[in-house]
């Protein structure tokens, strides 16, 4: 510190406050590559003309800073650069340094096109992700096609997708103008179309569809069109045409082809808005539903028509869905509006109906398909494409004995398994109420033989299973009462297996024995010692002593295995010490307790008796950075395992990343290569 002061007294306070010692770097993304080398941002001195006697009081000085930095070495870190990139460290009695990651986002980015088959199965055109994904009807994935590019089985941009009789999967490319067809597994059969006006050219196809009889519909919206195609490609005519009268298009969107042969056209133009339905060689029959005509479409885009003369009309304007009669063009049910919760959209685009009514939407800008009840338009659930080793909003994470790594992949309703360096083991779950299955699972735990506890939380259950993901046994309920839950959120074991759980809208703790049977309860909603505002993380340490994310009330709540109140900390803050809705809890093989500091985008990590020791990570999404992070898991070596969830309905981070321990007495490597020491 002697030293720090002098050199600032030979150059002056930096006017960067980023250089000012112990001053934690606010911004929310520092660049990459920044490196920063404090003992050579001073000009030289030049000390021939001091005297001898000051000449000797800064080497004695520096003799005396250098012992005692390497007395005090690795306390005081204010910032470490890991893999090329900033992470920033608070000054306390540990350090950790980033070590690796895996993942990443493996969700939709914009499910612009939906279709499906007889037996529930579900094709989705992502454009973004330039491929097509086919789900089975639980929503877990059966396989994959397409990348970007040109040619046989590449894509830029596919929009729409349909089905023929026969089972195969027609795709139109809007970039690459043209429409491409695939056998049920995705393995490429034939294409057609070039960049063009002439017959079987295209302008931007993007809605298709097939009749009963494997005639092609596709909507050249460029061209103000609809082109007919036998399954072959071979050109069979056209209708429609620049204009606003009945028949005509201004900007033609989606198409539907309903069991009779009827066809139907929506245009999302303002001038327009509407559906004309058409015969099955173009013959004008029925138009309705534009805001400017009396009716209820603002922007209709892709349609689907079910087996009781109802079509299904996405309006990415108004962010809902809308139901006709298709012999009168009468409106008969609309729901949806503007938002990410479930039921609402952001820019809907895709529909299709299945044999059982269920109805789904690809929700393009919330990065979702959504199912519904095509009777009610009641919300059922969402879908992602669960791919093996990527993620859709982690959420927490757990390490058992044998150095296997549990993340709960809570949209793709899953947990899936890993070896400590990343490499992809197993995943087990999907989506529904069934036994072994998820519904926004939130937190994970492994007791000492070995069982995996899973808080199944819109499903208000707790699902036990054995380390291959083979089900065993669920338990309780929605409700208020002893095992009932509302919102599970964490949940932990002792070491007799006993399994502690947060109830988050119910604002307690519950044990359980390891089969399930209630033990007790503590907690009651408020501010005061021992109550809770939606508890989240939950661990319990070797002593039996339990600690409590209280998230609302910004801080960590620690009592004994009989819910007695001991100890807390924190407040809401970005200080040492504080916390931005704390979430899941992890503990060492010391006792030492981390928190995920959600909203401050770190972790935290304290000492039993809540003496705050260290916190590292920041907002970004380079290496050892952060953006939300919710869960964490700590393994025997000490590394800490965080569940870096990303933004609440986007594609950043989703992924897991690995802070590594640093000795005291030494300092990072990656410190030292870019010349950042501690101090």
């Amino acid at each position: 510190m002697l030293l720090l002061l002098m050199t600032f007294a030979q150059r002056g306070t930096p006017t960067n406050p980023e250089l000012w010692p112990g001053r934690k770097d606010s911004s929310s993304q520092r660049r990459p590559n920044s490196r920063v080398n404090y003992a050579s941002r001073s000009s030289a001195v030049n000390t021939e003309k001091r005297p001898i006697f000051l000449r000797s009081m800064i080497l004695f000085v520096l003799s005396l800073s250098v012992t005692i930095l390497i007395i005090t070495q690795g306390t005081m870190v204010l910032a470490g650069v890991a893999g090329g990139r900033t992470q920033a460290t608070v000054a306390g009695t540990n350090s950790f340094v980033y070590s690796r990651q895996w993942g990443g986002y493996g969700g939709p980015l914009a499910p612009n096109g939906v279709a499906v088959d007889s037996a529930g199965n579900i094709f989705i055109a992502d454009a973004k992700n330039y491929a097509v994904y086919k789900l089975a009807r639980d929503g877990s994935l059966v396989t994959t096609w397409g990348s970007q590019g040109t040619g046989p089985g590449r894509f830029n941009t596919p929009q729409g997708i349909a089905r023929d009789p026969q089972g195969n999967v027609y795709v139109s490319d809007s970039v690459n103008n043209n429409i491409q067809k695939f056998d049920s597994s995705g393995n490429f059969i034939t294409s057609w179309g070039s960049t063009g006006s002439g017959n079987g050219q295209f302008k931007t196809p993007l809605g298709v569809s097939v009749n009963a009889t494997g005639f092609v519909y596709v909507v050249d919206q460029g061209n103000q069109r609809v082109q007919i195609f036998r399954n072959n490609g071979t050109y069979v005519g056209s209708f429609g045409g620049l204009g606003t009268s009945q028949g005509k298009f201004l900007s033609p969107y989606g198409i539907a082809v309903d069991s009779s042969g009827f066809v139907y056209v929506s245009d999302s133009a303002t001038k327009s808005n509407n559906i004309t339905k058409f015969t099955k060689t173009g013959s004008l029959v029925l138009t309705w539903g534009g805001l400017n005509f009396g009716g209820s479409l603002a922007a209709p885009a892709m349609m689907a028509v079910d087996n009781a003369s109802n079509i299904y009309v996405t309006d990415n304007l108004r962010n809902d869905v809308e139901r006709f009669d298709t012999t009168t063009g009468n409106l008969i049910l609309m729901w949806g509006s503007p938002g990410g919760l479930p039921g609402q959209f952001n820019n809907p685009v895709g529909v299709a109906v299945d044999s059982l009514q269920n109805l789904y939407v690809g929700d393009s800008n919330n990065f979702r398909v959504q199912k519904f009840s095509a009777s009610t338009g009641s919300y059922i659930s969402s879908l992602t494409y669960p791919r093996f080793g990527l993620f859709s909003s982690p959420y927490d994470g757990a390490v058992d004995s044998s150095g296997r790594v549990y993340v709960v992949d809570e949209l793709n309703n899953r947990i899936q398994v890993f070896s400590t360096s990343g490499t992809f083991l197993l995943a087990w779950g999907a989506t529904g109420n069934a036994a072994g299955q998820l519904d926004g699972p939130f937190g994970v735990a492994v007791d000492h033989s070995g069982s995996v506890y899973v808080s199944d939380y819109s499903n208000n259950r707790i699902e036990k299973f054995l380390p291959n993901g083979t089900f065993t046994r669920a338990w309780g309920s929605f409700g208020l009462g002893n095992g009932q839950f509302n919102g599970p959120y964490g949940v932990a074991t002792d070491s007799s297996n006993n399994v502690y759980v947060t109830d988050y809208s119910g604002n307690r703790v519950q044990k359980f024995d390891s089969l399930g049977n209630f033990i007790m309860t503590w907690g009651s909603l408020g501010t005061a010692n021992g109550q809770f505002s939606n508890p989240t993380g939950i661990v319990v340490d070797a002593s039996g002593n339990v600690y409590v994310s209280d998230s609302s009330n910004n801080r960590i709540e620690k009592f004994n295995s009989s819910g007695g109140f001991l100890i807390s900390w924190g407040s809401s803050g970005p200080g040492n010490g504080q916390f931005n809705v704390p979430g899941h809890l992890a503990l060492d093989s010391a006792g030492n307790v981390y928190v995920a500091d959600t909203f401050n985008n770190r972790v935290q990590e304290f000492a039993s008796n809540g003496t705050f020791l260290t916190s590292f990570g920041m907002m970004g999404s380079a290496n050892g950075q952060l953006v939300n992070p919710n869960g964490l898991a700590v393994d025997s070596s000490g590394n800490v395992y965080v569940v870096d969830t990303g933004t609440s309905s986007g594609t950043s981070n989703n992924r897991i990343e690995v802070f590594s321990p640093v000795a005291t007495g030494s300092f990072p490597a990656s410190c030292a290569e870019s010349h950042i020491h501690p101090m």
